[in-house]
Protein backbone atom coordinates (compact mmCIF):
# COMPACT_ATOMS: atom_id res chain seq x y z
CA UNK A 1 0.00 0.00 0.00
CA UNK A 2 1.23 3.50 -0.93
CA UNK A 3 2.28 5.87 1.96
CA UNK A 4 4.16 9.35 1.55
CA UNK A 5 6.28 10.30 4.36
CA UNK A 6 8.81 13.00 4.85
CA UNK A 7 12.01 12.41 3.02
CA UNK A 8 14.96 12.54 5.68
CA UNK A 9 12.44 15.02 7.82
CA UNK A 10 12.66 17.72 5.36
CA UNK A 11 10.49 19.18 3.32
CA UNK A 12 10.50 16.84 0.63
CA UNK A 13 7.98 13.82 0.48
CA UNK A 14 8.85 9.92 -0.26
CA UNK A 15 7.02 7.25 -1.80
CA UNK A 16 6.68 4.25 -0.28
CA UNK A 17 5.51 0.83 -1.45
CA UNK A 18 4.79 1.43 -4.81
CA UNK A 19 6.13 0.19 -7.83
CA UNK A 20 6.57 2.22 -10.84
CA UNK A 21 7.20 0.06 -13.36
CA UNK A 22 3.52 -1.13 -12.98
CA UNK A 23 0.28 0.67 -14.16
CA UNK A 24 -0.22 3.20 -11.63
CA UNK A 25 -4.00 2.92 -10.47
CA UNK A 26 -6.24 6.00 -11.06
CA UNK A 27 -6.01 6.82 -7.30
CA UNK A 28 -2.44 6.22 -7.02
CA UNK A 29 -1.83 8.36 -9.96
CA UNK A 30 -3.76 10.76 -7.94
CA UNK A 31 -2.41 10.84 -5.12
CA UNK A 32 1.30 11.18 -6.56
CA UNK A 33 0.15 14.14 -8.04
CA UNK A 34 -1.80 15.40 -4.86
CA UNK A 35 1.56 14.85 -3.36
CA UNK A 36 3.93 16.77 -5.80
CA UNK A 37 1.93 19.92 -6.15
CA UNK A 38 2.05 19.94 -1.65
CA UNK A 39 5.68 18.91 -1.72
CA UNK A 40 7.88 20.13 -5.08
CA UNK A 41 10.32 17.34 -4.67
CA UNK A 42 8.94 14.13 -3.90
CA UNK A 43 11.38 10.59 -3.98
CA UNK A 44 10.72 7.45 -5.10
CA UNK A 45 13.05 4.32 -4.28
CA UNK A 46 13.73 1.12 -5.32
CA UNK A 47 12.29 0.87 -8.54
CA UNK A 48 13.55 -0.75 -11.87
CA UNK A 49 12.39 0.93 -15.14
CA UNK A 50 12.57 0.39 -18.65
CA UNK A 51 12.81 3.94 -20.66
CA UNK A 52 8.81 3.24 -22.11
CA UNK A 53 8.13 3.05 -18.04
CA UNK A 54 9.99 5.98 -17.79
CA UNK A 55 7.98 7.69 -20.10
CA UNK A 56 4.82 6.22 -18.97
CA UNK A 57 5.42 7.34 -15.20
CA UNK A 58 5.83 10.90 -17.13
CA UNK A 59 2.62 11.26 -18.65
CA UNK A 60 0.87 10.38 -15.62
CA UNK A 61 1.87 13.33 -13.92
CA UNK A 62 2.21 15.90 -16.66
CA UNK A 63 2.94 15.73 -20.56
CA UNK A 64 6.87 14.76 -21.31
CA UNK A 65 8.80 16.95 -23.54
CA UNK A 66 11.75 17.06 -25.77
CA UNK A 67 14.97 18.77 -24.23
CA UNK A 68 16.91 21.37 -25.86
CA UNK A 69 19.81 18.71 -26.69
CA UNK A 70 18.41 16.31 -29.19
CA UNK A 71 21.83 14.66 -28.92
CA UNK A 72 21.37 14.03 -25.40
CA UNK A 73 18.15 11.73 -26.26
CA UNK A 74 18.42 8.47 -25.59
CA UNK A 75 16.08 5.41 -27.15
CA UNK A 76 12.79 6.97 -25.57
CA UNK A 77 13.29 11.01 -26.96
CA UNK A 78 11.73 12.42 -24.32
CA UNK A 79 14.50 10.67 -22.34
CA UNK A 80 17.94 12.41 -21.81
CA UNK A 81 21.28 10.69 -20.45
CA UNK A 82 23.26 12.70 -17.83
CA UNK A 83 26.71 11.27 -17.58
CA UNK A 84 30.48 11.01 -17.50
CA UNK A 85 30.91 8.04 -19.58
CA UNK A 86 31.83 7.45 -23.46
CA UNK A 87 29.67 5.42 -25.91
CA UNK A 88 31.47 2.26 -28.06
CA UNK A 89 33.10 5.27 -30.36
CA UNK A 90 34.43 7.44 -27.57
CA UNK A 91 31.76 10.01 -27.81
CA UNK A 92 30.49 11.96 -24.47
CA UNK A 93 27.36 9.34 -23.53
CA UNK A 94 24.73 11.95 -22.90
CA UNK A 95 25.39 15.51 -21.09
CA UNK A 96 27.35 17.11 -17.87
CA UNK A 97 29.55 14.49 -17.04
CA UNK A 98 31.29 15.12 -13.75
CA UNK A 99 31.53 18.83 -13.18
CA UNK A 100 29.61 20.42 -10.20
CA UNK A 101 27.08 21.96 -10.64
CA UNK A 102 25.60 25.36 -8.10
CA UNK A 103 22.02 26.21 -7.12
CA UNK A 104 19.96 26.62 -9.68
CA UNK A 105 16.74 26.26 -11.32
CA UNK A 106 16.35 24.30 -14.81
CA UNK A 107 14.96 26.02 -17.69
CA UNK A 108 13.88 29.54 -15.98
CA UNK A 109 15.48 31.29 -18.82
CA UNK A 110 12.20 30.66 -20.84
CA UNK A 111 9.38 32.29 -21.97
CA UNK A 112 7.10 29.43 -20.65
CA UNK A 113 9.24 26.80 -18.39
CA UNK A 114 8.44 23.51 -18.30
CA UNK A 115 9.15 23.00 -15.01
CA UNK A 116 8.16 19.59 -13.73
CA UNK A 117 11.57 17.27 -14.08
CA UNK A 118 12.85 13.54 -12.94
CA UNK A 119 16.19 11.71 -12.78
CA UNK A 120 16.07 8.53 -12.37
CA UNK A 121 19.53 6.86 -11.12
CA UNK A 122 21.22 3.72 -13.62
CA UNK A 123 24.53 3.69 -12.18
CA UNK A 124 25.88 6.16 -9.53
CA UNK A 125 29.34 7.01 -8.14
CA UNK A 126 30.69 5.59 -4.67
CA UNK A 127 31.41 9.15 -3.45
CA UNK A 128 30.35 12.53 -4.44
CA UNK A 129 27.23 12.96 -6.79
CA UNK A 130 24.74 13.91 -4.28
CA UNK A 131 21.91 16.39 -4.97
CA UNK A 132 20.31 19.15 -2.91
CA UNK A 133 16.99 20.66 -3.19
CA UNK A 134 15.91 23.68 -1.66
CA UNK A 135 11.94 24.51 -1.58
CA UNK A 136 11.07 27.81 -2.75
CA UNK A 137 7.58 27.61 -1.28
CA UNK A 138 9.22 27.17 2.43
CA UNK A 139 11.87 29.93 1.72
CA UNK A 140 8.79 32.28 0.81
CA UNK A 141 7.16 31.39 3.79
CA UNK A 142 10.10 32.34 5.77
CA UNK A 143 11.11 35.19 4.49
CA UNK A 144 11.80 38.39 7.29
CA UNK A 145 9.53 40.99 6.71
CA UNK A 146 12.11 43.56 4.91
CA UNK A 147 13.42 40.80 2.30
CA UNK A 148 9.29 39.63 1.64
CA UNK A 149 8.42 43.64 1.48
CA UNK A 150 11.09 43.67 -1.20
CA UNK A 151 10.42 41.11 -3.72
CA UNK A 152 6.46 41.48 -3.40
CA UNK A 153 5.96 42.66 -7.33
CA UNK A 154 9.43 42.42 -8.14
CA UNK A 155 10.58 41.44 -11.69
CA UNK A 156 13.72 40.20 -12.69
CA UNK A 157 15.37 39.59 -16.11
CA UNK A 158 16.55 35.87 -16.56
CA UNK A 159 19.76 35.03 -18.99
CA UNK A 160 20.66 31.76 -20.86
CA UNK A 161 23.84 33.75 -22.11
CA UNK A 162 24.56 34.59 -18.13
CA UNK A 163 23.71 30.88 -16.95
CA UNK A 164 26.13 29.58 -19.79
CA UNK A 165 29.20 31.62 -19.76
CA UNK A 166 32.13 30.28 -19.27
CA UNK A 167 30.97 26.21 -18.94
CA UNK A 168 28.67 25.62 -22.06
CA UNK A 169 30.75 27.44 -24.36
CA UNK A 170 33.76 25.53 -23.60
CA UNK A 171 31.63 22.53 -23.75
CA UNK A 172 31.66 20.78 -27.34
CA UNK A 173 28.72 18.42 -26.28
CA UNK A 174 27.00 21.40 -26.19
CA UNK A 175 25.11 23.37 -28.68
CA UNK A 176 25.80 26.51 -27.44
CA UNK A 177 25.55 28.85 -30.53
CA UNK A 178 22.25 27.33 -31.37
CA UNK A 179 20.81 27.42 -27.62
CA UNK A 180 21.91 31.63 -27.60
CA UNK A 181 19.95 32.16 -30.92
CA UNK A 182 16.77 30.26 -29.45
CA UNK A 183 16.78 31.97 -26.12
CA UNK A 184 16.65 35.42 -25.56
CA UNK A 185 16.55 37.10 -22.02
CA UNK A 186 13.28 37.28 -20.22
CA UNK A 187 11.41 38.50 -17.68
CA UNK A 188 9.80 36.55 -14.69
CA UNK A 189 8.40 37.63 -11.22
CA UNK A 190 9.84 37.31 -8.38
CA UNK A 191 6.87 35.97 -5.96
CA UNK A 192 4.18 33.48 -7.84
CA UNK A 193 1.18 32.03 -6.93
CA UNK A 194 0.09 28.41 -7.38
CA UNK A 195 -3.48 28.98 -8.62
CA UNK A 196 -4.68 25.68 -6.97
CA UNK A 197 -3.56 26.00 -3.22
CA UNK A 198 -3.07 30.04 -2.93
CA UNK A 199 0.36 29.19 -2.26
CA UNK A 200 3.13 31.75 -3.12
CA UNK A 201 7.04 31.04 -3.55
CA UNK A 202 9.95 32.40 -4.40
CA UNK A 203 11.30 31.71 -8.44
CA UNK A 204 15.06 33.01 -9.01
CA UNK A 205 17.87 31.38 -10.83
CA UNK A 206 21.51 32.37 -8.99
CA UNK A 207 23.80 32.92 -12.18
CA UNK A 208 20.86 33.23 -14.00
CA UNK A 209 19.20 36.45 -12.80
CA UNK A 210 21.17 39.35 -14.44
CA UNK A 211 19.00 42.16 -12.28
CA UNK A 212 15.86 43.57 -10.91
CA UNK A 213 13.39 46.06 -12.87
CA UNK A 214 14.19 49.33 -11.15
CA UNK A 215 16.60 48.32 -8.54
CA UNK A 216 20.93 49.67 -9.32
CA UNK A 217 22.78 46.58 -10.13
CA UNK A 218 24.73 46.35 -6.55
CA UNK A 219 21.27 46.72 -4.90
CA UNK A 220 19.61 43.85 -7.16
CA UNK A 221 22.92 41.31 -6.00
CA UNK A 222 22.88 42.30 -2.47
CA UNK A 223 19.01 41.08 -2.43
CA UNK A 224 19.85 38.07 -4.74
CA UNK A 225 22.96 37.05 -2.28
CA UNK A 226 20.06 37.27 0.49
CA UNK A 227 17.69 35.34 -1.07
CA UNK A 228 20.20 32.65 -1.95
CA UNK A 229 21.64 32.79 1.78
CA UNK A 230 17.72 32.07 2.96
CA UNK A 231 16.87 29.64 0.56
CA UNK A 232 19.54 27.63 1.15
CA UNK A 233 19.50 27.10 4.79
CA UNK A 234 20.19 23.57 6.07
CA UNK A 235 16.48 23.73 7.60
CA UNK A 236 15.15 24.46 4.01
CA UNK A 237 16.96 21.71 2.55
CA UNK A 238 16.84 17.78 1.06
CA UNK A 239 19.82 15.89 0.34
CA UNK A 240 19.80 12.88 -1.82
CA UNK A 241 22.51 10.02 -1.19
CA UNK A 242 21.91 8.31 -4.30
CA UNK A 243 21.31 4.46 -4.94
CA UNK A 244 20.81 2.74 -8.45
CA UNK A 245 16.79 2.53 -8.79
CA UNK A 246 16.02 5.87 -7.12
CA UNK A 247 13.78 8.20 -9.05
CA UNK A 248 13.51 12.20 -7.90
CA UNK A 249 10.59 14.11 -9.09
CA UNK A 250 10.64 17.52 -8.55
CA UNK A 251 8.76 20.90 -9.66
CA UNK A 252 11.46 23.42 -10.83
CA UNK A 253 9.44 27.16 -9.76
CA UNK A 254 8.81 25.02 -6.52
CA UNK A 255 12.69 24.09 -5.70
CA UNK A 256 16.57 24.99 -6.93
CA UNK A 257 18.71 22.42 -7.19
CA UNK A 258 22.78 21.59 -6.97
CA UNK A 259 24.94 18.50 -7.60
CA UNK A 260 28.16 17.87 -6.20
CA UNK A 261 30.86 16.57 -8.56
CA UNK A 262 32.55 13.38 -8.31
CA UNK A 263 35.99 12.01 -9.34
CA UNK A 264 36.10 11.33 -12.89
CA UNK A 265 36.95 7.40 -12.66
CA UNK A 266 33.59 7.17 -11.30
CA UNK A 267 31.05 6.36 -13.55
CA UNK A 268 27.73 8.01 -13.15
CA UNK A 269 24.53 7.66 -15.60
CA UNK A 270 21.02 9.05 -14.95
CA UNK A 271 18.39 9.71 -17.04
CA UNK A 272 16.45 12.72 -16.93
CA UNK A 273 13.41 13.93 -18.08
CA UNK A 274 11.10 17.47 -18.65
CA UNK A 275 6.98 17.44 -17.92
CA UNK A 276 5.24 20.83 -18.72
CA UNK A 277 2.66 20.68 -15.65
CA UNK A 278 -1.14 21.48 -15.69
CA UNK A 279 -0.98 25.13 -15.14
CA UNK A 280 -4.59 24.88 -13.27
CA UNK A 281 -2.13 22.89 -10.57
CA UNK A 282 1.09 24.17 -10.27
CA UNK A 283 3.22 27.36 -10.86
CA UNK A 284 4.06 27.94 -14.12
CA UNK A 285 6.34 31.29 -14.04
CA UNK A 286 4.51 33.93 -16.34
CA UNK A 287 6.46 36.36 -18.50
CA UNK A 288 6.51 39.96 -16.90
CA UNK A 289 6.03 43.44 -19.20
Amino acid sequence: MMEIVSAKGSFAGEVRGLSLWKALSDADARAIRAAYRQHGVLVFRRQSLSEPELLAFGKAVGDPRLYAETHWQSTVPEVILLSNMQDQNGAMLGGLANKPLTWHTDQSYYAVPVTGCFLYGVEVPSEGGGTRWASLYGAYETLPAELKQAVEGAVATFSYRARSAGSAKANDNHDWERRLRETPDVKHPLVNTNPATGRKALFFDPGTVTGIDGMAQDEADDLLERLLAHTVRPANVYEHDWRPGDLVLWDNAAALHARDGFPNAENRLVKRMIIALDPTQHIIPPVAA
